[in-house]
């Protein structure tokens, strides 16, 4: 019986638009579950010295995961198994998952014993608060999460090369569903171990999904399985620029909970919350059109058709500012709203509200420009140009860092600080020079985008003259829509302390449902051209009409946002 449902999850994915909806769709119920998890979180904890422990020890287990796990990437795995035999395949995923074994559980191991200097380093002031052993602990029991992940990436190449996607896609559920468990069933017995515990386990279901379709394909049947040295290092010299990229965006984000570490309790949690919020568009929109997008760009260029190239990521360019700038938008107007409906409750209260609300307009400004940047870097891979990618997340990393740090001294100053308050609403509420790490993430990620898409369009000419109209057209309808949505809400009225969740909702949903519609009007009234293709492909769908079948889609779990995985 469980084989047979394993199966049906098996399903082939046609035409680029469906397949983006596809990968939007499986992103949106894990953002869903992803949600539901925070809000049991924020009203068992609210934004609290406790979440910032549970928080913070995340943080050396996910610089493992992406350093080992890009080592062991889908971008590398699944080329090298296309070109091999059913045998030459089992072989060689044999090597990689012996050579993986060997360096993730070493570097686990490694950073067990190092923990306790690291994190001192790292969090100075929740260790100075005695939460040092329980930090510690926590630490070193996640670190089962790496090992169980960069596994399941190694089975997910298996996965997606006999396309089942339906199948890679329930992993991300059932990993929240694991931290769920450990929210309501292992916390109220073991404490804090619990959310741990909980970690672990849905890192455990996150691979285990995935084993018994593998067993049936004929892989791992041999112990000990052949392990051939040179084919696991060219493996991994392949992947070395992608890996140091990747780690370059996680050393930036540990860099930012540190410094929140530095400021009032509360505010890794509050900065977390408003990521992890911000993190679901960005899912959706972004990553879905460039992990679309990505075979497609790998073929055109290894057969030379650079105007292909430069058409298609010009193509999903488009579509992500096309959707993004107006959500950007409405996050931007309905933050207080957002924020209230699905973490307002238990201990989460108004002040952890406005503050997150106000954290979360901030990091949305880069909403765009990061789903922007997901396209392009993967068009610099497509291309077998992996340097780019690695010095652009070296100097976002250490920009951001560095800005952010500076930022929170100049939040010191009291008007700078007051202004900031009043552009955002969050006059006299505790903790708000958290807004200075948000603002400097922001920032430093539009700005690298900037320079991204400058060299980009010197290096492969012909990208920006066909996106810019399609941009601006966004950057109008997004204007719009906000004026529209912010209208709404000053006809029916603020949200109050005496407002209920579901008054919230109304006021939020009629608001911003009102915006959609008003941004619809105004691609229509502009001619867009992303507005009439998507048009189009419902029209086409509600009759029936089928697409063409596309290239492979690919889709790599460790460049999942990392604060999608807590």
């Amino acid at each position: 019986m469980m084989m047979r449902a394993l199966q049906l999850l098996s399903y082939e994915v046609r035409g680029l638009h469906t397949a983006v909806y596809v990968i939007a769709l499986s992103s949106l119920l894990s953002s869903f579950l992803a949600l539901l998890r925070d809000r049991l979180l924020a009203h068992s904890f609210g934004a609290s010295a406790t979440l910032d422990i549970y928080y913070a020890a995340f943080r050396i287990p996910d610089l493992i995961f992406v350093a080992t796990g890009a080592l062991v990437s889908v971008y590398i795995l699944i080329p090298e198994l296309t070109r091999r035999s059913s045998q030459e395949q089992r072989e060689y995923i044999d090597t990689v998952l012996v050579g993986f074994s060997f360096v993730s559980v070493s570097a686990s191991i490694l950073a067990a014993i190092l923990a306790p200097a690291i994190l001192a380093f790292l969090f100075p002031d929740i260790t100075a608060a005695g939460h040092a052993s329980t930090l510690i602990g926590l630490t070193r029991l996640m670190l089962l999460q790496p090992i169980f992940l960069g596994l399941s990436n190694i089975f997910g190449a298996i996965t997606q090369i006999r396309q089942r996607y339906a199948l890679y896609a329930l992993s991300p559920l059932l990993y929240n569903v694991g931290i769920i468990s450990g929210v309501l069933l292992f916390y109220p017995r073991w404490g804090l171990t619990g959310l741990a515990v909980g970690v672990v386990l849905g890192a455990l279901m996150h691979v285990g999904i995935q084993l018994p379709s593998i067993l049936s394909d004929g892989f791992f049947r041999s112990w000990p399985p052949a392990f051939k040295p040179r084919v696991f290092l060219q493996t991994i010299k392949i992947s070395i620029p992608r890996a140091l990229a990747l780690s370059m965006n996680q050393i930036s984000f540990i860099g930012m909970v540190a410094l929140a570490g530095t400021l009032v309790p509360g505010s890794i949690a509050v900065f977390m919350f408003a990521s992890n919020l911000q993190a679901v568009p960005l899912a959706v929109i972004g990553a879905s059109y460039s992990v679309a997008a990505f075979p497609i760009l790998a073929a055109a260029f290894s057969r030379g058709d650079k105007a292909f190239f430069v058409e298609h990521i010009a193509n999903a360019a488009r579509f992500v500012v096309f959707w993004s700038l107006p959500a950007t938008a409405l996050i931007i107007v309905l933050r207080a709203h957002i924020v209230r409906v699905i973490l307002g409750s238990g201990a989460f209260d108004w002040t952890d509200t406005r503050l997150t609300a106000a954290v979360l307009a901030l990091l949305s400004l880069s909403l765009t420009a990061q789903g922007i940047t997901f396209l392009l870097v993967r068009g610099y891979y497509a291309s077998g140009r992996t340097f780019v990618p690695f010095l652009v997340a070296l100097g976002t990393a250490l920009s951001t860092v560095g800005l952010g740090a500076i930022l929170i001294g100049v939040f010191q100053n009291q008007f700078i600080s007051e202004v900031a308050q009043g552009l955002l609403r969050v006059v006299d509420v505790p903790g708000s020079t958290v807004l200075a790490l948000a603002f400097a993430s922001a920032s430093v990620s539009i700005l690298g985008t900037i320079v991204l898409v400058i060299h980009f369009e010197r290096r492969f000419s012909g990208f920006f003259s066909q996106v810019w109209l399609a941009w601006t057209q966004s950057v109008v309808a997004a204007f719009i829509a906000g004026s529209a949505t912010y209208g709404v809400l000053v006809a029916i009225g603020p949200i109050t302390l005496a407002s209920t969740t579901l008054s919230v909702f109304t006021r939020g949903f009629v608001a911003g449902g009102f915006g959609i519609i008003v941004a619809g009007l105004v691609y229509a009234l502009l001619r867009s051209r992303e507005f009439t293709e998507i048009t189009q492909v419902i029209r086409g769908r509600l009759r029936g009409i089928s697409t063409p079948i596309p290239e492979t889609v690919v889709v790599s779990s460790e460049e999942s946002s990392p604060t999608t995985l807590q």
